[in-house]
């Protein structure tokens, strides 16, 4: 233990024994002394016991350690081979469980007869079951029209929307005869039925099979930089997209691309050579095609009453639609405006202005596929 200052030697009283005048040398207590004398104590019997063990005595002492050791080693490694199996017939039971879910009955393939919502119609059951994994596909397996809900007159019962159920037998039955060069278009949903649709998709597992990895509707750029694992102001940089102006001004081409990131620029914008007109911002998917279903511009504040233009044209895929905004300094966002396209993914969009624009965000909401997945 540490050793402090200790008293001088004239300053102890002589009648003190010499562990006690020790002790007032080093500062120690009572108890830290008697905690030395029961270590010393200890060590001097080890020593004691060492001295006189035999080579013999050593020996086996070795030797039964070992043993004990190897037979706490036997313990473990049956205990890890019990997981083992355990875990073994667990996912035995998990894989006779999926075959049951969505393995195809013996004879099942047949013509399936359905009641949606009031609405009788008819298909294979082949269709239904063409998204494999999916709970549509495990509901018509076969396995299990015993428990499945039926009419008065024996067809199964769905009680969802028909005309919408319809929109995705529609689109089951188009992938069964799609190519690379003639992808099924995703069905065409009135805004006002998107929501019930978007759920009923979700609910019978199809946002894989008929939208891929990119899943739902969203921040299409966020979408492809959680895709692809890229800086979402990066994607360019990235090979993930294109942005080409008709005119540039403003921030360097190098930084174009950070108009599209979570915030955009602060007090600098993606602007063309104001005074050149019209102006064009086209942005083309390298590795993704999109489907745009809505956009918001927000305008450099500055600039947004004299470069920027109140009305512009927007290109998806070879649909174009006419949109406006009043930007001002006090509004120099549009919120999101909604755009009526058809279900078809493009790989190229494009805003044409009349005059200038100088716009620090740009934002796509819609769905987004990768060419692979599209083909």
């Amino acid at each position: 233990m540490p050793i402090s200052a200790s008293a001088p030697q004239d300053q102890i009283p002589p009648d003190l024994t010499e562990n006690q005048q020790w002790a007032q040398l080093t500062n120690c207590s009572d108890a830290d002394m008697q905690n030395c004398s029961d270590a010393d104590m200890q060590g001097q019997s080890s020593n004691r016991l060492l001295e006189e063990s035999t080579y013999e005595d050593l020996a086996a002492a070795v030797v039964q350690r070992l043993d004990r050791d190897r037979k706490l080693i036997e313990q473990q490694r049956a205990a890890v081979k019990s997981a083992e199996q355990r875990l073994e017939t667990k996912q035995r039971k998990l894989e006779d469980l999926k075959s049951r879910l969505f393995g195809l009955a013996e004879g099942a393939d047949d013509i399936v007869d359905l009641n949606v919502g009031g609405q009788l119609i008819s298909t294979q059951r082949s269709v239904l079951r063409s998204a494999e994994g999916s709970l549509l596909s495990g509901m018509f397996s076969g396995n299990f029209d015993n428990g499945l809900k039926r009419d008065k007159d024996g067809r199964i019962f769905l009680d969802v929307d028909p005309s919408l159920f319809g929109k995705i037998l529609s689109h089951l039955r188009l992938r069964g005869i799609a190519s690379p060069d003639f992808p099924a278009p995703l069905p065409h949903v009135p805004e006002e039925l998107q929501l019930e649709y978007d759920l009923l998709v979700k609910y019978f597992g199809l946002e894989s099979f008929m939208y891929g990895d990119g899943g739902g509707s969203g921040n299409i750029f966020q979408k492809i930089a959680e895709l692809t694992g890229a800086d979402q102001s990066k994607l360019q940089t990235h090979e993930m997209i294109r942005i080409i102006l008709s005119s540039t001004g403003g921030v360097p081409i190098s930084n174009h691309e950070e108009v599209l990131g979570s915030y955009g620029f602060n007090e600098r914008s993606l602007e063309n050579s104001y005074g050149a007109h019209p102006n064009t911002i086209t942005i083309s998917f390298w590795k993704h095609r999109v489907h745009v279903e809505g956009m918001e511009l927000r305008a450099k504040i500055a600039d947004a009453m004299a470069h920027m233009s109140n009305t512009w044209t927007f290109r998806h895929g070879s649909e174009i639609v006419n949109m406006q905004h009043a930007f001002t300094r006090t509004n120099p966002c549009t919120g999101r405006l909604d755009v009526p396209f058809g279900p078809a993914f493009v790989e190229e969009v494009q805003w044409s202005f009349p005059k200038d624009f100088c716009l620090e965000h740009i934002v796509l909401y819609g769905r987004v596929m990768s060419k692979d997945e599209a083909r």
